[in-house]
């Protein structure tokens, strides 16, 4: 591969070499923003970070990897050198990913930060090392700067429980404390908090925890009913927790193990697993509900307002009906589609081809926005119609079809 720097390098002297001695050793190291260990299917951010600095103005190097563990996605220059840098698109080859920037306007003024970013999708349970190789660090005269490496190692796994935020191969209290903990907290350390990739750290990520609760010899509380050892179960949360809900509209309450014998004072219920979903119609006005079960009960605040007549509206995403000269690139670069709605929803999704042929990524709808991941191989092209098709309804009930018609740009 022909090298970024090259140009500048390729009269370097035993002059150079002795200057480079007299500069102290700047460190390029691998970071790694996520928590290990990362599950098959996940999405890992790699950064590369500079330390103990002084008068860069451009850099090149090479990230190796394991491509049967990790596949390379995207990724691009960071902001540490002065805004306006020269950057080329990252290289790929099978194993290695080539980077390169340099400055316009003079050195970096920090001493350390973010030289670059990438990212990759796990694709097999086992550790794997990043390693840096061939880096070169330029300062404004077109020489090296002396420069040591640190590499990265990552933990991957096949999966993590649902609802596993702390990745300690369990779903128990810890983790619902870490999602409450993080209600407030615009960028959570653990980006896992989110639960439900919705965006938001709220009560829908702690429902989800509570619905995989761990149920491990000598933690679950037991009782026997005729002889027979069950499982008792306890309240964990209710869906809205109170306040107003629609005459039409569903109430889902969580439990910690399956509960039995459960009826409610008003709706109808029906329960599967550890989830009871009691549904209208209310009647309009203040409602106190109660659920009772086997072993025990619960009352529940609401106001109950006219019927929800109103179906679920698209509201935004990455494309909207109509658009044309779309970048296919940038899309496949960041990992698919997202659409958003005007409320929760539930459904499904699903993008095909002006044909109707499906195009095979990974449709699924989650809060209030339907995603589809795109899946390596099954990349979209230029100059092509692609149709977003699926079906979505909101707690009441109500349903919108989705057709969103998307047409993309010319290659250049």
């Amino acid at each position: 591969m022909k090298r970024f720097l090259s140009v500048v390098f390729f009269t370097f002297t035993m002059f150079s070499v002795l200057t480079t001695l007299s500069y102290s050793e700047t460190l390029v190291h691998v970071v790694f923003p996520k928590t290990t260990p990362i599950a098959v299917g996940e999405r890992l951010n790699v950064d590369i970070h500079i330390s103990d600095a002084q008068g860069v103005v451009g850099y090149e190097l090479t990230v190796g990897f394991d491509p049967t563990v990790l596949r390379y996605i995207g990724g691009g220059n960071a902001d540490y050198l002065p805004e306006g840098a020269f950057a080329l698109s990252p290289k790929v080859l099978n194993n290695a990913v080539y980077i390169g920037a340099t400055s316009i306007i003079g050195a970096a003024s920090d001493s350390k930060g973010k030289l670059a970013t990438l990212t990759f999708e796990v694709v097999a349970a086992k550790a794997s090392t990043l390693h840096l190789r061939e880096v070169i660090l330029s300062d404004s005269t077109g020489m090296p700067l002396a420069v040591a490496t640190r590499d990265g190692r990552i933990e991957t796994v096949r999966s993590l429980p649902i609802g596993d935020v702390n990745g300690d191969g369990r779903v128990n209290i810890l983790d619902l404390t870490l999602v409450a903990s993080s209600f407030t907290v615009p960028s959570p350390a653990t980006p896992r908090v989110d639960v439900n990739g919705d965006g938001t750290v709220d009560i829908l990520d702690l429902v989800l925890i509570a619905q995989h609760l761990d149920v491990v010899s000598g933690d679950a509380r037991e009782t026997k009913v005729m002889g027979v050892r069950v499982s008792s179960a306890a309240f964990v949360t209710a869906v809205p927790p109170g306040g107003e809900i629609s005459a039409n509209g569903i109430i889902t309450i969580l439990f910690d193990n399956a509960p039995a014998d459960v009826t409610v004072s008003a709706g109808t219920v029906a329960v599967t697993g550890k989830t009871a979903t009691i549904a209208g119609p209310f009647t309009p006005g203040p409602l106190a509900l109660t659920i009772t079960w086997a072993d025990g009960a619960r009352a529940l605040d609401y106001t109950i307002i006219a019927p929800d007549t109103d179906p679920p509206t698209v509201t935004g995403g990455t494309v909207k009906d109509g658009d044309r000269d779309v970048d296919p690139e940038a899309i496949n670069i960041d990992g698919g589609i997202v659409i958003t709605f005007s409320e929760r929803v539930f459904g499904n999704i699903a993008l095909q081809t002006e044909g109707g042929d499906d195009v095979g990524w990974l449709g699924r709808v989650e809060g209030n926005r339907a995603v589809l991941e795109i899946v390596r191989g099954r990349e979209i092209g230029n100059e092509t119609t692609y149709v977003i098709v699926g079906k979505v309804s909101d707690a009441a009930g109500n349903s919108t079809d989705v057709n969103i018609t998307f047409v993309t740009k010319v290659k250049e």
